[in-house]
């Protein structure tokens, strides 16, 4: 329990939360580290604690079905965590399916050493749809009020993100963006006949790219335009108000994709929770982006910087941050800590409050 303790009183300083609620908080974090999986069952076997396994399940249901969490002071405490002065945010879907139900993710996170960290979120109410542009206006609001705009670098987000309404709301609340426009869209050529995006770089060769250094109209908008074609052949055509660096800001979106990834089968198997209720799902996802927080900075903090990884044969890190991370305080935690790491919890606890 003294680990338990000690994560409580982290947690504590940052949340006005009643004391149990706060016990119940560190005991499902560390509970889930262990555990790996998003089953609340699973979880509650791993719960430090003298009840039964059957009595932890049904203080698990309890928090779930009882409680409301506030999310903005979730995002606050993940922003102190992170410790960061300058923010560039990706937005993005993820979607999963559990029985015949769809659940539905529209999420903006911080990219941060090759990864992002969610910030904010919604579950949509439609199916495996997209977010409509009310929907977006809405989250980002959300994000607004923890960070404020003039601290933001970039948004980055994929094909799915555009429209003139939101651009022109971006540009009222003073939001740099970088969004990838579809190859069928629409351009104003240099001889101001519209042609769509695909025929306008087509002349692109693998590797190559092009930046138009004057604005043409894209959904009745003033835009910057760039593309790049990837090695593989992928045209990637970006949209912006700021065309400085604005194909590499962009690759910085696959961050998000990579935090999809360790939120389902590489590392805490969202897929595997039971729950559909968009309030249920709330919580847990408030529960995961702690979590994945501290196992990105516990990795940050034990191997350095992500870009210095050991490499494999195919040029791509051996292991992640994430993971790397993970697996650190999962030996503390389950095999206590090894004598060749010379790593305690109270140093894995330590880069959270130092930071």
């Amino acid at each position: 329990m003294k680990e338990v303790s000690s994560l409580a009183a982290e947690l504590k300083a940052h949340l006005p939360w009643h004391q149990a609620r706060i016990i119940f908080l560190a005991q499902f974090m560390l509970s889930l580290l262990r555990a790996r999986s998003t089953n609340l069952y699973r979880v509650a076997e791993n719960f430090q604690s003298t009840a039964l396994t059957e009595s932890s399940y049904r203080r698990i249901k309890r928090f779930f079905w009882g409680y409301e969490v506030c999310l903005k002071q979730i995002g606050k405490l993940i922003l102190h965590w992170l410790g960061l002065e300058r923010y560039t945010l990706c937005m993005d879907r993820t979607n999963w399916k559990y029985g015949g139900k769809d659940i539905n993710y529209l999420v903006v996170s911080v990219a941060w050493q090759g990864v992002s960290i969610p910030i904010a979120w919604v579950c949509l109410t439609k199916g495996g749809g997209n977010s409509s542009t009310q929907e977006r206006i809405d989250l980002m609001k959300k994000v607004i009020a923890l960070i404020p705009a003039e601290k933001i670098d970039n948004l980055l987000a994929d094909r799915e993100f555009i429209g003139r309404e939101w651009f022109e709301w971006l540009e009222q609340n003073h939001l740099l963006f970088r969004l990838r426009i579809r190859e069928d869209f629409s351009i104003d050529g240099r001889n101001g006949k519209k042609l769509r995006a695909g025929q306008l770089f087509r002349h692109l060769k693998y590797g190559q790219s092009e930046v138009w250094m004057t604005k043409r109209r894209v959904s009745d908008v003033l835009l910057y335009i760039a593309a790049r074609r990837s090695p593989k052949g992928l045209l990637i055509v970006v949209g912006t108000k700021n065309p400085e660096t604005m194909i590499d800001d962009y690759s910085q979106r696959w961050s998000i994709e990579t935090l999809f990834g360790c939120l389902k089968k590489r590392g805490f198997e969202i897929e595997s929770t039971h729950m559909t209720e968009p309030e249920k799902m709330d919580k847990l996802m408030a529960i995961l982006a702690l979590t994945f927080l501290w196992c990105m900075v516990a990795g940050h903090w034990k191997y350095g910087e992500a870009d210095q990884l050991p490499l494999n044969k195919h040029y791509r890190p051996q292991n992640s941050l994430f993971r790397l991370g993970l697996d650190l305080l999962r030996r503390v935690l389950v095999n206590s800590c090894r004598r060749s790491d010379e790593t305690s919890f109270s140093d894995l606890l330590y880069v959270l409050s130092r930071t």
